[in-house]
């Protein structure tokens, strides 16, 4: 009987054994299913974290490319971080108007009467705005083929893309405040009639000439006051007829909305 119980015992305690060691093997086998299944989920976060981080860097890039697209050669849509846009440009025309030609014509009574000197005044002008429109054509030729090292031969087949358009015009405006000590020397030595006590005008209507020439699209000055009636204002006085051309209209781009009066006197 007593062997019986001992054998009892024993195999008791050996199922105890057993079904603690399964319990165990379970219990372990459970903890490096977690461990696994954790890593995975970390695994697969990283890699959600990655998606998300390709998928917003992807967004930023069509985001700068889309706006560069925009912007352009697209005067519509104005950049205001652009200091010579041209909202600023007609401020820029507006007080040249109002300060430096008034101080121009003063020192220029020696051209004859009230006319004469309106005239010659509009004809420096016109002169900047000229020299500055070839200057600004003949320099973006020659950049766009150093660029691009395309072979003059091989005009009109090259462009550069938007961004790096709108980087090219972004450097010329930076570079305007040095650059322009040496554009009033290159225009002195083509336009060799001008007074030198003038220079004041003549460097301010070669800086807005050359920041509305280096503008994407180009802007564009009118001089016309009987085709572009609409678009002048009178000087001293009305009248029926165009006597003579004052200053010039300015407009966003040829044939684009007018953003500055021109003004011109009349008579009947």
């Amino acid at each position: 009987m007593t062997k019986k119980n001992n054998l009892e015992r024993t195999h008791s305690k050996t199922m105890k054994v057993l079904v603690h060691n399964e319990k165990e093997a379970v219990i372990v086998t459970l903890k490096e299913d977690i461990t696994r299944l954790q890593g995975e989920r970390d695994d697969r976060d990283k890699q959600i974290a990655d998606l998300k981080a390709d998928k917003d860097e992807l967004q930023t890039k069509l985001s700068k490319v889309a706006g560069e697209k925009m912007l352009d050669k697209n005067p519509q849509i104005a950049d205001l971080s652009d200091s010579r846009r041209p909202q600023k440009l007609v401020e820029m025309i507006s007080i040249l108007y109002d300060n430096k030609w008034t101080d121009a014509f003063e020192k220029s009574e020696d051209k004859g009467d009230e006319k004469q000197i309106c005239v010659y005044l509009l004809d420096i002008f016109k002169a900047c705005w000229n020299y500055c429109k070839e200057t600004c054509e003949k320099q973006t030729k020659i950049l766009e083929q150093n660029l691009l090292l395309a072979s003059e031969n091989k005009d009109g087949l090259y462009a550069l893309s938007p961004g790096s358009s709108k980087l090219l015009t972004e450097i010329r405006k930076r570079s305007a405040k040095e650059m322009m000590p040496n554009l009033y020397e290159k225009f002195k030595s083509v336009k060799t009639d001008i007074k030198e006590d003038l220079q004041t005008y003549v460097e301010s209507c070669l800086e807005v000439c050359w920041y509305s020439a280096i503008n994407e699209p180009p802007m564009h000055y009118g001089f016309d006051a009987e085709e572009q009636a609409d678009d002048f204002r009178e000087y001293t006085q009305g009248g029926k007829t165009v006597d003579f051309v004052v200053w010039p209209a300015m407009y966003l781009f040829i044939n684009g909305p007018i953003l500055y009066k021109g003004v011109a006197q009349y008579k009947n």
